[in-house]
């Protein structure tokens, strides 16, 4: 609440004061009209905050809370002043209570539904949860069922941020974890369902159940490395102390894959996409989900390919220079003089239209080559700085 909101109701409570010591006198009529509303008015705003906060202290947000008051009774947010108000106020900007500079700001309450067994640090809407696997309320995940070995720890920020299209629950209201209504999250749980907890589309690798996990979900997640960044699936390389089969699961179990699988799924959609084919195939499935293509064996596949087209040239081009020859030999008829021979007519247009569109086939080839299937090609097909296994 701003120096001048405050002014303006200690004036109004003294001079309430005064009219019930005078019994109205100097108010008249427009006293008597308006006069019971506004006092009762002023009693209820005044009052009630200055016993909490102290008539000489800065009122704010909090105090109006403290003091029993709703939401929609809390005068406007000073956050629609302009600082150049503020210090015409006789304002201390930089003590605000408005959230400007990263003062402290009067946020919606909401009542976090604590377990018993959990330990919350919370400051302003942010919240650290140390405790057990719990996706939702008190009765889900391996928390629930007395798991000694389901510790977790979950780093939240705007709970039910999404609720009721972005405006979020009412104040006062208690909520729950949702993985789903959450503005931002990383969860670490040494034993939970990480695939069934965050809704993941399955995929032709077994569902993680019952296994450590890790999840990081908001709108946007980037991860920098200045350095490299590498995904990697499976058992360390070169760990000694483990006997022959190696690093073990967080259960002390085998690894079943040698090397587990790598899923990329844009729109946490896996499932078959149909497309309308022709008379004899009405319907095609294409599956979502595919493999990786690795940038080598392409290459090399279309260099094979190339040397096919390059075989099927030279036998078109052979074929061309034999039958130029053949028409040379047939080409004059000293039989029939009078007949006009076809073969310089043949000759011409096999050279002109094939043996040249040959040639332009050849060098496009080439270049289709250079550019695309080796390093120093400008469309190299690999990449340089993406690998895959």
């Amino acid at each position: 609440m701003s120096k001048k909101e405050q002014r303006l109701y200690k004036n109004k409570q003294r001079k309430n004061t005064a009219d019930r010591i005078h019994g109205g006198a100097k108010g008249g009529n427009r006293d008597q009209v308006y006069g019971p509303g506004l006092d009762e008015n002023a009693q209820k705003t005044v009052l009630p905050v200055d016993k909490t906060a102290g008539i000489s202290s800065q009122v704010t947000g909090e105090d109006y809370n403290r003091a029993g008051f709703d939401s929609e009774q809390i005068p406007e947010n000073p956050l629609a002043e302009t600082i150049q108000q503020k210090l015409d106020n006789g304002e201390t900007v930089n003590n605000s209570q408005n959230g400007i500079f990263h003062t402290p700001l009067t946020n919606r309450t909401l009542n976090f539904k604590k377990a018993h067994n959990e330990l919350v640090f919370e400051n302003e809407g942010s919240y650290i949860v140390l405790g057990t696997d719990r996706p939702q309320g008190t009765e889900s995940g391996y928390g629930a069922k007395g798991s000694d070995r389901a510790n977790s720890i979950d780093l939240v920020v705007g709970r039910m941020a999404s609720a009721k299209g972005g405006e979020g629950p009412k104040q006062g209201t208690f909520v729950d974890n949702s993985f789903f209504a959450d503005a931002a999250r990383i969860y670490i749980s040494q034993l939970t369902d990480i695939d069934k907890n965050f809704g993941l589309a399955e995929t032709n690798t077994e569902q993680s159940v019952g296994r450590s996990g890790i999840a990081i979900k908001a709108d946007a997640v980037r991860v920098i490395g200045r350095e490299g960044i590498k995904i990697v699936t499976g058992r360390a390389d070169g760990v000694s102390g483990y006997g022959q089969k190696g690093e073990t699961n967080s259960l002390g179990g085998k690894i079943g894959q040698p090397a587990p699988t790598i899923d990329l799924i844009a729109g946490n959609n896996t499932s078959d996409r149909k497309v309308w084919g022709g008379l004899f195939k009405p319907v095609e499935r294409i599956p979502n989900l595919q493999p990786a293509v690795k940038g080598y064996l392409t290459r090399d596949a279309l260099r094979d390919l190339g040397e096919v087209i390059d075989e099927m040239w030279s036998a078109l081009y052979t074929l061309t220079l034999t039958q130029v020859a053949f028409n040379g030999v047939l080409g004059a008829d000293p039989f029939r003089p009078w007949v006009p021979a076809g073969a310089a007519a043949a000759t011409t247009a096999q050279i002109a239209f094939v043996m040249n569109s040959l040639y332009h086939t050849r060098v496009n080839k080439n270049m289709w080559e250079f550019n695309y299937l080796y390093p120093f090609g400008y469309k190299y097909i690999c990449s340089r700085n993406v690998n895959i296994t």
